[in-house]
C-alpha cells in the first residue's frame, strides 16, 4: 500500500462521538498466520486424479529435475478398500506410470491386510548379503479395521522400482484395540544408515506425534532408538486453540536448521465426512528441540479451503530431496489430498480423494499473526482484518474506505480498553491514510502490554472539522 503523509495529534474526544467499528480482541489466540510463506494459488493444480471408485492419498514425493517421483496409498481394485503403496512417475507435470509397488503381506503377517502412509528415503542399507540404496518405511496391519497398525520398512535400488519388505515391524505396538502406530516419515542424519524417524502413536492416553533414531545399516542388527514424544507448543488448530499433533510429514532444512511439518489441523468439521481435516498446516522447528526435546513449534502458513477453493485438504506431504531435506530454501511444494463433502457427497468420501499440489514462498522475515474479521463493515469503510507481527509489540488494522471518502481529508484514529472500560491507550490518530488508488489504510497500535489481555478496540474516521463519519458501531468476537 502506498502510504501519504502521516501526521500525529491525540484525540479525546467523547465514546459517542468517535466511535465507528468495535471489535472484541481475543489477542493472545490468533485464528491464523502467514508471511512465513507466501502461497502461490497459480501454481495450484491438481497432479493426479485416478478413475473409478480408486482413492489415492498420503503422498510422499522425490522430485528429480523434471521427474517426480510420488508414492501414495491407493487401494488396488476399484470400489474394494485395501491400501497398497503405489508408486506414480510424473514427468513433465504429465503422468507416465501408476502402479502397485507393495502389496499387503501374505496371510499370518503383520501386514497381511492394509499397507499405507508410504516414507521413502536414501542411504546405504545391508539386508539378507545385499545392499540397498533406499528405504520405505509404511503403516502395516492385520486386520480389516484402523487399529493394531505398526510401522515396517522395505528397501530397493530403484525408486522406479519393487521393494524387498523386512520380515518384521521396526516400530511395533501391542493388539489392543487402539489406533496404534503409523504415519511415517523420515530423513537422513549421515547418507548411510542412520535415519530420524517421525511417526503418530494412538493408545489409550492420547493421539501425538513421536521421533526415534534409527541405524539400519545393518538389517541384521538393527538398533532402534528411545522414541520421544514431539511438543505441540505453538500448533494452532482451526479454532485458534492449541492443537495436537498426527498425521504430518517432516523435511529437514539444513540452512536454518529447521524441520518442517506439513501437518492436518484439528478439530474435524462437524459435517460429512466428519473424519477428515478441512485445512492442512504447515509449521517449523528448530534442531536441537528434535533432538532434545520441548522448544515450540512457528507456524509459518495454512492451506485452507479458502486458499484452494476445496472442501476439504488434508493427508499432505512436502517435496523432499532423496535424503528428507528441503530441495529449495526459498519455497516450500505441498502435495495433499482433497476430497468432498456434504452436500456435494454422493457415496464414500474415499472415492474422491485425489492428490494436489501448492508452491509457497519461504522467508525469514518477521512471522504474522493474522486475525481475519468477516462482515464488519459500513458505508464508509471496512475493517477486514488485524495483524501482529510477532517479536513486535505493533499490530495493525486493515481496512478499506468506500469511494465517498476518496480524496476526502480524515482522521483516522483508536482506542483501547480494558474488560473494565478502563482506558489502556487512546492512540495517534492517522491524517489522510487512506491510499487514494486503492482506498485501503492500515493504523498501527502498539500491542497491550497485559498477558493475555482481551481488548475493546475503537476505530473512527473524522473530518478536518472534526465532524463524526458515521456512529455506527458493530461487535465481533475473533478470539
Amino acid at each position: 500500500m502506498r502510504i501519504k503523509k502521516k501526521n500525529s495529534r491525540w484525540l479525546y474526544a467523547s465514546c459517542a462521538f468517535m466511535l465507528a467499528i468495535v471489535l472484541l480482541i481475543g489477542l493472545m489466540q490468533p485464528q491464523s498466520a502467514s508471511a512465513a510463506v507466501l502461497w502461490d494459488k497459480q501454481s495450484l493444480e491438481e497432479v493426479y486424479n485416478p478413475t473409478g471408485q480408486i482413492y489415492t492419498y498420503a503422498p510422499t514425493v522425490i522430485q528429480e529435475g523434471d521427474t517426480t517421483h510420488m508414492w501414495s496409498c491407493h487401494n488396488n481394485e476399484s470400489g474394494i478398500i485395501r491400501d497398497h503403496i503405489y508408486y506414480t512417475k510424473i514427468e513433465n507435470n504429465t503422468v507416465v506410470e501408476s502402479r502397485s509397488v507393495l502389496a499387503p503381506g501374505p496371510a499370518g503377517t503383520w501386514d497381511s491386510f492394509h499397507v499405507c502412509d508410504p516414507s521413502v528415503v536414501e542411504g546405504k542399507f545391508l539386508y539378507n548379503g545385499t545392499s540397498y540404496s533406499y528405504a520405505l518405511f509404511y503403516l502395516g496391519n492385520d486386520v480389516n479395521a484402523s487399529y493394531h497398525n505398526q510401522i515396517g520398512v522395505a528397501f530397493s535400488n530403484d525408486l522406479s522400482g519393487d521393494w524387498t519388505r523386512y520380515h518384521d515391524p521396526i516400530i511395533t505396538y501391542p493388539n489392543d484395540g487402539y489406533w496404534g502406530v503409523g504415519q511415517p516419515s523420515a530423513t537422513s542424519i549421515d547418507g548411510q544408515g542412520r535415519l530420524m524417524l517421525f511417526y503418530t502413536q494412538g493408545d489409550p492416553s492420547a493421539t501425538a506425534g513421536y521421533r526415534v533414531e534409527l541405524n539400519l545399516g545393518d538389517m541384521s542388527q538393527p538398533v532402534i532408538g528411545t522414541p520421544m514424544q514431539l511438543t505441540t507448543a505453538g500448533l494452532i488448530g482451526t479454532d485458534s486453540a492449541n492443537d495436537w499433533l498426527n498425521n504430518f510429514d517432516i523435511v529437514y532444512d539444513p540452512s536454518r536448521d529447521r524441520f518442517y511439518a506439513i501437518r492436518d489441523q484439528h478439530p474435524f468439521p462437524s459435517g460429512q465426512p466428519n473424519y477428515i481435516t478441512e485445512s492442512i498446516q504447515l509449521a517449523s522447528i528448530d534442531g536441537a528441540s528434535i533432538w532434545g526435546g520441548g522448544g515450540a513449534w512457528r507456524v509459518e502458513g495454512n492451506i485452507t479451503p479458502q486458499l484452494t477453493d476445496l472442501p476439504r485438504n488434508h493427508n499432505a506431504g512436502l517435496v523432499r530431496t532423496a535424503f528428507g531435506t528441503l530441495p529449495d530454501q526459498n519455497e516450500a511444494v505441498v502435495y495433499f489430498t482433497e476430497s468432498q463433502a456434504a452436500p456435494n457427497l454422493t457415496g464414500l468420501p474415499e472415492y474422491t480423494y485425489n492428490i494436489w499440489r501448492i508452491t509457497g514462498a519461504l522467508s525469514d522475515g518477521n512471522h504474522i499473526i493474522e486475525n481475519k474479521i468477516n462482515s464488519l463493515s459500513n458505508k464508509y469503510f471496512t475493517v477486514d482484518r488485524l495483524t501482529h507481527e510477532l517479536n513486535t509489540q505493533q499490530l495493525n488494522i486493515h481496512g478499506k474506505a468506500q469511494a465517498k471518502l476518496k480524496h476526502k481529508n480524515v482522521w483516522t484514529g483508536y482506542r483501547l480498553f480494558d474488560q473494565k472500560g478502563l482506558l489502556l491507550d487512546a492512540g495517534t490518530a492517522y491524517y489522510n491514510i487512506v491510499d487514494d488508488e486503492d482506498r485501503s489504510f492500515t493504523l498501527t497500535i502498539p500491542k497491550p502490554a497485559a498477558a493475555n489481555a482481551k481488548v475493546k478496540l475503537e476505530v473512527y474516521f473524522l473530518t478536518d472539522k472534526g465532524k463524526e463519519i458515521t456512529s455506527k458501531s458493530s461487535w465481533i468476537n475473533i478470539m
